[in-house]
């Protein structure tokens, strides 16, 4: 869905109608963004003159968002009371999740925007240019045809349909949509050659999952309000008068969501407009939080010195480099560590496996570290209990409730441990088969660490085949880094796992031997005391 955006230089007016104070700072395009030859330009919140923290107790706000802009769960909530469009569809397809309802919300903003934009020159449209109307101009044209022998026909500018124009209820949103990138560079708006440059790392499996998910949401999307008059005007009529909504429509609203939103203290997941135009940097140098007033505000970190023009950066969070790229498109070079995570199954002989999956209740995965000082960890409660057996102690038994339900529940040595099946590495511990069960986990480990590292190797052939012209420059960076980052971890843990399977095999191989002389010795034992009778 294509809707005329607006110039940043139009950002000052929409912030002072609705009463977002920059405090010694404004919004310009950022250095830290400006690169890829597809990327839509970025912007980033600088400073307006030099600011200190250092040596002081004044720290300055330096961003203020009035809180009925923070769209959220109670902005939704209001909404719904003056919109009943948006509380039709979020009654259809929404409440479910604040992520589908926020991607819903924005999706009517998008097509009230749409409806609304009248002054789009017809050349431009045809051509699917992105045009800001012809108001600017000294000479009566839009700005693509300005200045160009391209003919501007401002008599057909495109009509907008009065069936479809009156859809929504305009708020501030309607305009700030405008601002928003038209590519957010996430791998799931990446075209298909890019998505394969993907393949052997840890966003492999993620990717096509997300698009799985992605696609069926806009199924089910479709599926609810292709029989609603409004809906079906908008949104999935062909030969209508707007293009039909299409599922890179809805990739798009789900990769804003992600890149953009932001936890802030008892509204929850929110998106907050302008906060979401400050960049990341792991050397961050401001923070966000929730005022008692209830706004949204900016504020300096402790210790801070920036000149004028500096850029003011937030930090989304200690994450993956293979998660940074999937939420947010960049890969952070001055994280000192590094990590992923895998996903696990388990072994497709043991007969407990599916109990073991329903009772666990989240998505098995390996987190692999690396940190900087070259040494490895890795983190998978779920290989603790894969790894046991029933004649371990492991029992799992299915309870009626008293409303009629079953439940699962799982029991080891005896005991109820239901609540606790992502402990089994402490449960375990002072087990006289504990080093036994830690080296199944680690071997377990180890075999998902080789078969990513083959995909890995797999991976290189695919990559060298891929088209240059198909494929952005910085895509290509972003996934090349990503490879390289990977298999560095990929392969010192796995050296680091072979050293710990061969010391565990060496206790264990201890203990069972110490093991088969008790057994032996207590076989004998009640024959020891008493005579033999060899008449």
């Amino acid at each position: 869905m294509r809707i005329a955006p607006l110039p940043l230089s139009a950002l000052p007016l929409w912030c002072r109608s609705n009463n977002v104070e920059f405090l010694d700072t404004t919004v310009r395009s950022s250095e830290i963004c400006l690169h890829g030859d597809n990327a839509s330009p970025q912007n980033g919140i600088s400073t307006t003159r030099a600011l200190t923290t250092v040596n002081t107790c004044d720290i300055p706000t330096v961003l203020d968002i009035p809180s009925d802009l923070i769209l959220g769960k109670d902005f939704l909530l209001e909404i719904e009371k003056v919109d009943h469009h948006f509380k039709q569809l979020r009654e259809l397809v929404g409440e479910r999740s604040i992520r589908l309802d926020i991607m819903l919300f924005l999706l009517l903003q998008i097509t009230i925007a749409r409806n609304d934009t009248t002054a789009i020159c017809t050349s431009c449209y045809q051509q699917q240019l992105d045009c800001y109307g012809f108001e600017e101009t000294e000479s009566g044209n839009c700005h693509n045809c300005d200045g160009s022998e391209q003919e501007c026909i401002l008599s057909t500018a495109v009509p907008q349909p009065d069936r479809a124009s009156n859809v929504g209820v305009r708020n501030p949103w309607s305009d700030y949509v405008r601002f928003l990138p038209q590519k957010v560079p996430l791998p799931t708006m990446w075209n298909d050659e890019e998505r394969m440059l993907l393949t052997g790392t840890s966003l492999e499996d993620s990717v096509i999952s997300k698009m799985v998910v992605l696609s069926r949401e806009f199924g089910d999307l479709r599926e609810k309000t292709i029989q609603i008059p409004w809906c079906h005007s908008c949104w999935w009529e062909d030969g209508g008068p707007f293009q039909p909504l299409l599922l890179s429509d809805w990739v798009r609203l789900d990769a804003l969501y992600r890149s953009r939103s932001l936890v802030l203290g008892n509204a929850g997941d929110v998106m907050v407009p302008v906060l979401d135009m400050a960049n990341h940097s792991f050397q961050h140098t401001a923070f966000w939080r929730q005022a008692s007033n209830g706004n949204a505000v900016l504020v300096l970190e402790q210790g801070i010195q920036l000149d004028a023009g500096s850029e003011v950066t937030i930090n989304y969070g200690a994450r993956s480099d293979a998660e940074n790229l999937f939420n947010y498109g960049f890969i952070d070079e001055k994280i000192p560590f590094a990590s992923l995570v895998l996903g696990v199954e388990p072994m497709g002989t043991d007969p407990l496996r599916t109990a073991k999956v329903a009772a666990f209740q989240k998505r098995p995965s390996i987190r692999i570290i690396g940190h900087s000082d070259g040494q490895t960890s890795w983190e998978c409660p779920f290989l603790y209990l894969a790894c046991l057996n029933e004649e371990d102690g492991l029992e799992f038994k299915t309870v009626q409730q008293v409303d009629g339900e079953q439940s699962l529940e799982v029991f080891w040595q005896g005991t109820d441990v239901t609540e606790s099946v992502d402990q089994f590495e402490t449960l375990i511990s002072g087990h006289r088969l504990e080093d036994v069960f830690k080296l199944r986990a680690t071997e377990l480990v180890r075999d998902r660490v080789e078969v990513q590292l083959e995909r890995l190797l797999e991976s290189r052939q695919i990559t060298e085949s891929l088209r240059d012209e198909m494929i952005d420059r910085d895509t290509r960076r972003n996934a090349s880094e990503l490879k390289r980052i990977e298999s560095v971890v990929l392969e010192a843990v796995y050296g680091s796992l072979i050293e710990e399977i061969s010391e565990l095999s060496k206790i264990v191989h201890v203990t069972q031997l110490l093991q088969s002389v008790h057994v032996d010795s207590d076989d004998l034992g009640p024959e020891s005391n008493e005579e033999d009778d060899f008449s």
